[in-house]
Parts: structure tokens; C-alpha cells; sequence
């Protein structure tokens, strides 16, 4: 064996040791960093859907509240419709005027399942409460995915530690150079796969919006920002009798509908404002800097823009139009949580829906 080989075989032993740490580092870290963000998404989402499914069934209960017995059908047919979702796993409506549940039969959780319980209520008042077990089974595996992928680059770059040093030491300097330009670009590659990683668990894949988990984020940052004398809008929109869109099209027409919407929505928005989806069939735009006047003037605009759009099977909706309600809250300061803002707003969302729907509500304090 050459001189120059016997003498660089020992640091290319302690390279490739360093290297194996290193990947067995990265292998679990970043898969568990990601498993991280991935789990509080899910549970936002869930969350958001638990609060969506919260106000339909708040719908149907004050729509007659002293005939009981017809509203029990009507919230075992929500369930129905809710529990076709594939990643439902039990999902139950309980009210206080019957002990029986409007839900399928309750499996027992599992460990990668998300449960959340909202509770209905409408001016103080409790009605019962929504009850929603959702699977986490696909963020565990693509977690797992994500440990056999780096941990097969991981070895993958510990053998060319190893093995290469001990085949280029007869080399010239320009082949050293060359290795060292690829593994720097195989360096990069890891950080852009990381940097996509990051950015998947922000935004909601079907409309390519931010989540919820990122709008709430945002609108953290925005209410911070507020000084004496700034503002920041905060509209909530929501598709007017979409189930019944989804009941007499299909889901795959209602799947099109909430992409054509969130593309209409980000064409009327400026660059540093967000829209997001807040769950189902409802969105969220912030919209910083932006008076009361001029945060309704975009969401009348807005509204209009989707009346007009050209739905495929609108003429069956109430008035033959495809139209959306929006709730609009403006923030000038003062003590209040992200947390109270969007109660507030969904509170103008809901005066415009109960008003006949297709307009614009602004908050009023009471």
C-alpha cells in the first residue's frame, strides 16, 4: 500500500466516525423537528374544524330551540356528512337537552390520533358540545419516511468521507477541490429539502393559502405591531350553504369551488397582506395597515367578485348565485389576544350570515 495511503487511512477512520454521529444527528433531529410542526398543525386544523362544525350544529339549534326532536336528525345528518372525510375518525354532537349522542360508534383513540372538544354556545349560553377524534397516521409515516431518507443520505455521505480521501491521496489537488464542490452542493440540497420541509407545514396544500396554524402566527406578529394611531383588518369569509352545494354537486365540484375562491381571494390582496384558510369552507384575511373604511370597501369588493364569478352548478344555490358572508373587525390597539380578535370577527361573520348572508358585517362592541 502506498506511504500516502497508510497515513491518511486513520483520518479518513476518524472522519467517517465523525460523519456517522453527525448523520445519525441529522437523520432523527430534522424528522422530529418537522414531526413537531406537523403535529401542531394537525391539531390547529382540527381545532378550526371542531370550531366550524361548532357553529353549523349552533345554526341548527337556535333555528327552532324548543323543538328538540327535529333537530336531533338534523345534527345526526351534520355527522354523517362531516364522517365521510376520510381522516375523521369519530366525531359526536352532544346537547343538553338529550343524554344520546349524534355520532357513530366510538372507536378508542389511538396514539397518532388528534381529539378536540368545542363547546356550542351562543351569547354565554352552553348547548352542548363537538367532540372530534381526527388521524395523525400520515404525519407519523411521512415522519418515518423522512428518518429512512436522511438517514440513507447520511450513510451515503459517511461512505464518500471514508472512501474517498483514502482513493485521492495520489491525486492532484484540483480532484480534492472538485469532491469538496460536491459534497458542498450535496450540503446544499439537505438545506433546500429542510427549507421546503419548513415551508410545507405553514400552508394548506389543497389551496396553496397559509393554514391556520400560520394565520394565527401572522396576526400574533400584526396585532404586535399596532401603535397608537395604527390599525390592522382582520376579515372571516365563509361559503353561504355550501353543504348544500356539496350535497347536491359533489365534493369534487366543492373541492374546485374552495380553489377558484382562494385564487380570487389572493388576486384582490396586496403583497404584505395574507390570506389564509381557517378550516372547511372558511378563510381569513389580514389585512395590516388597513382602516375599518377601507377594510370593508375590500371586503364588498371581494364579495362582489366571487357573486360574479361563474360557478359550475350555482343555479341550484338560494338566488342561483355562489356567494360568500364576511365578518369584519378592525384593531387599533388596546389589550386583546389573538385568541379574542377572531372570536370577535367570527362574531361579525355569524351577524352577516343570520341577516341573509351574501354581505358585509362589521363588529359591533356591545
Amino acid at each position: 500500500m502506498p506511504k500516502g495511503k497508510e497515513i491518511v487511512r486513520p483520518l479518513a477512520t476518524r472522519m467517517f466516525v465523525l460523519a456517522l454521529i453527525t448523520g445519525l444527528l441529522i437523520s432523527f433531529c430534522t424528522p422530529l423537528t418537522y414531526l413537531g410542526w406537523a403535529w401542531k398543525t394537525k391539531q390547529a386544523e382540527t381545532a378550526a374544524l371542531a370550531q366550524q362544525i361548532a357553529r353549523e350544529a349552533q345554526e341548527i339549534i337556535l333555528s327552532n330551540p324548543d323543538d328538540h326532536q327535529q333537530k336531533l336528525p338534523l345534527l345526526n345528518s351534520l355527522v354523517s356528512v362531516y364522517q365521510q372525510k376520510p381522516d375523521i375518525q369519530h366525531l359526536k354532537i352532544t346537547t343538553n337537552w338529550s343524554n344520546s349522542e349524534s355520532s357513530a360508534t366510538t372507536p378508542s383513540p389511538s396514539l397518532f390520533d388528534v381529539t378536540q372538544r368545542v363547546d356550542i354556545t351562543f351569547h354565554g349560553t352552553t348547548y352542548g358540545y363537538v367532540e372530534i377524534t381526527v388521524t395523525a397516521a400520515n404525519v407519523i409515516m411521512s415522519t418515518i419516511l423522512l428518518v429512512g431518507i436522511f438517514f440513507g443520505l447520511g450513510l451515503l455521505t459517511n461512505t464518500l468521507l471514508y472512501r474517498l480521501p483514502v482513493g485521492i491521496i495520489s491525486e492532484n489537488k484540483k480532484d480534492l477541490d472538485i469532491m469538496a464542490i460536491k459534497l458542498k452542493k450535496k450540503a446544499d440540497e439537505l438545506a433546500h429539502v429542510q427549507n421546503m420541509l419548513d415551508q410545507a407545514s405553514l400552508i394548506d396544500c389543497k389551496t396553496g393559502l397559509s393554514n391556520a396554524s400560520q394565520s394565527i402566527k401572522f396576526l400574533k406578529e400584526e396585532i404586535s405591531k399596532v401603535s397608537y394611531g395604527g390599525s390592522l383588518s382582520v376579515l372571516m369569509l365563509d361559503i353561504d350553504h355550501f353543504k348544500q352545494y356539496n350535497d347536491h354537486s359533489g365534493y369534487t365540484l366543492g373541492d374546485e369551488v374552495i380553489v377558484t375562491i382562494s385564487t380570487l381571494l389572493k388576486n384582490h390582496i396586496r403583497n404584505n397582506d395574507l390570506a389564509g384558510r381557517f378550516g372547511g369552507e372558511e378563510f381569513i384575511i389580514i389585512l395590516p395597515d388597513v382602516d375599518e373604511t377601507r377594510a370593508v370597501v375590500t371586503a364588498d369588493r371581494l364579495r362582489a367578485s366571487i357573486e360574479n364569478y361563474p360557478f359550475p352548478d350555482e343555479e341550484h344555490q338560494p338566488g342561483g348565485k355562489l356567494t360568500v358572508s364576511i365578518g369584519v373587525r378592525t384593531y387599533t390597539g388596546g389589550s386583546l389576544s389573538v385568541q379574542q380578535l377572531i372570536a370577535q370577527v367570527e362574531e361579525a361573520l355569524l351577524q352577516a350570515k343570520n341577516s341573509g348572508r351574501n354581505q358585509v358585517a362589521i363588529f359591533q362592541a356591545t
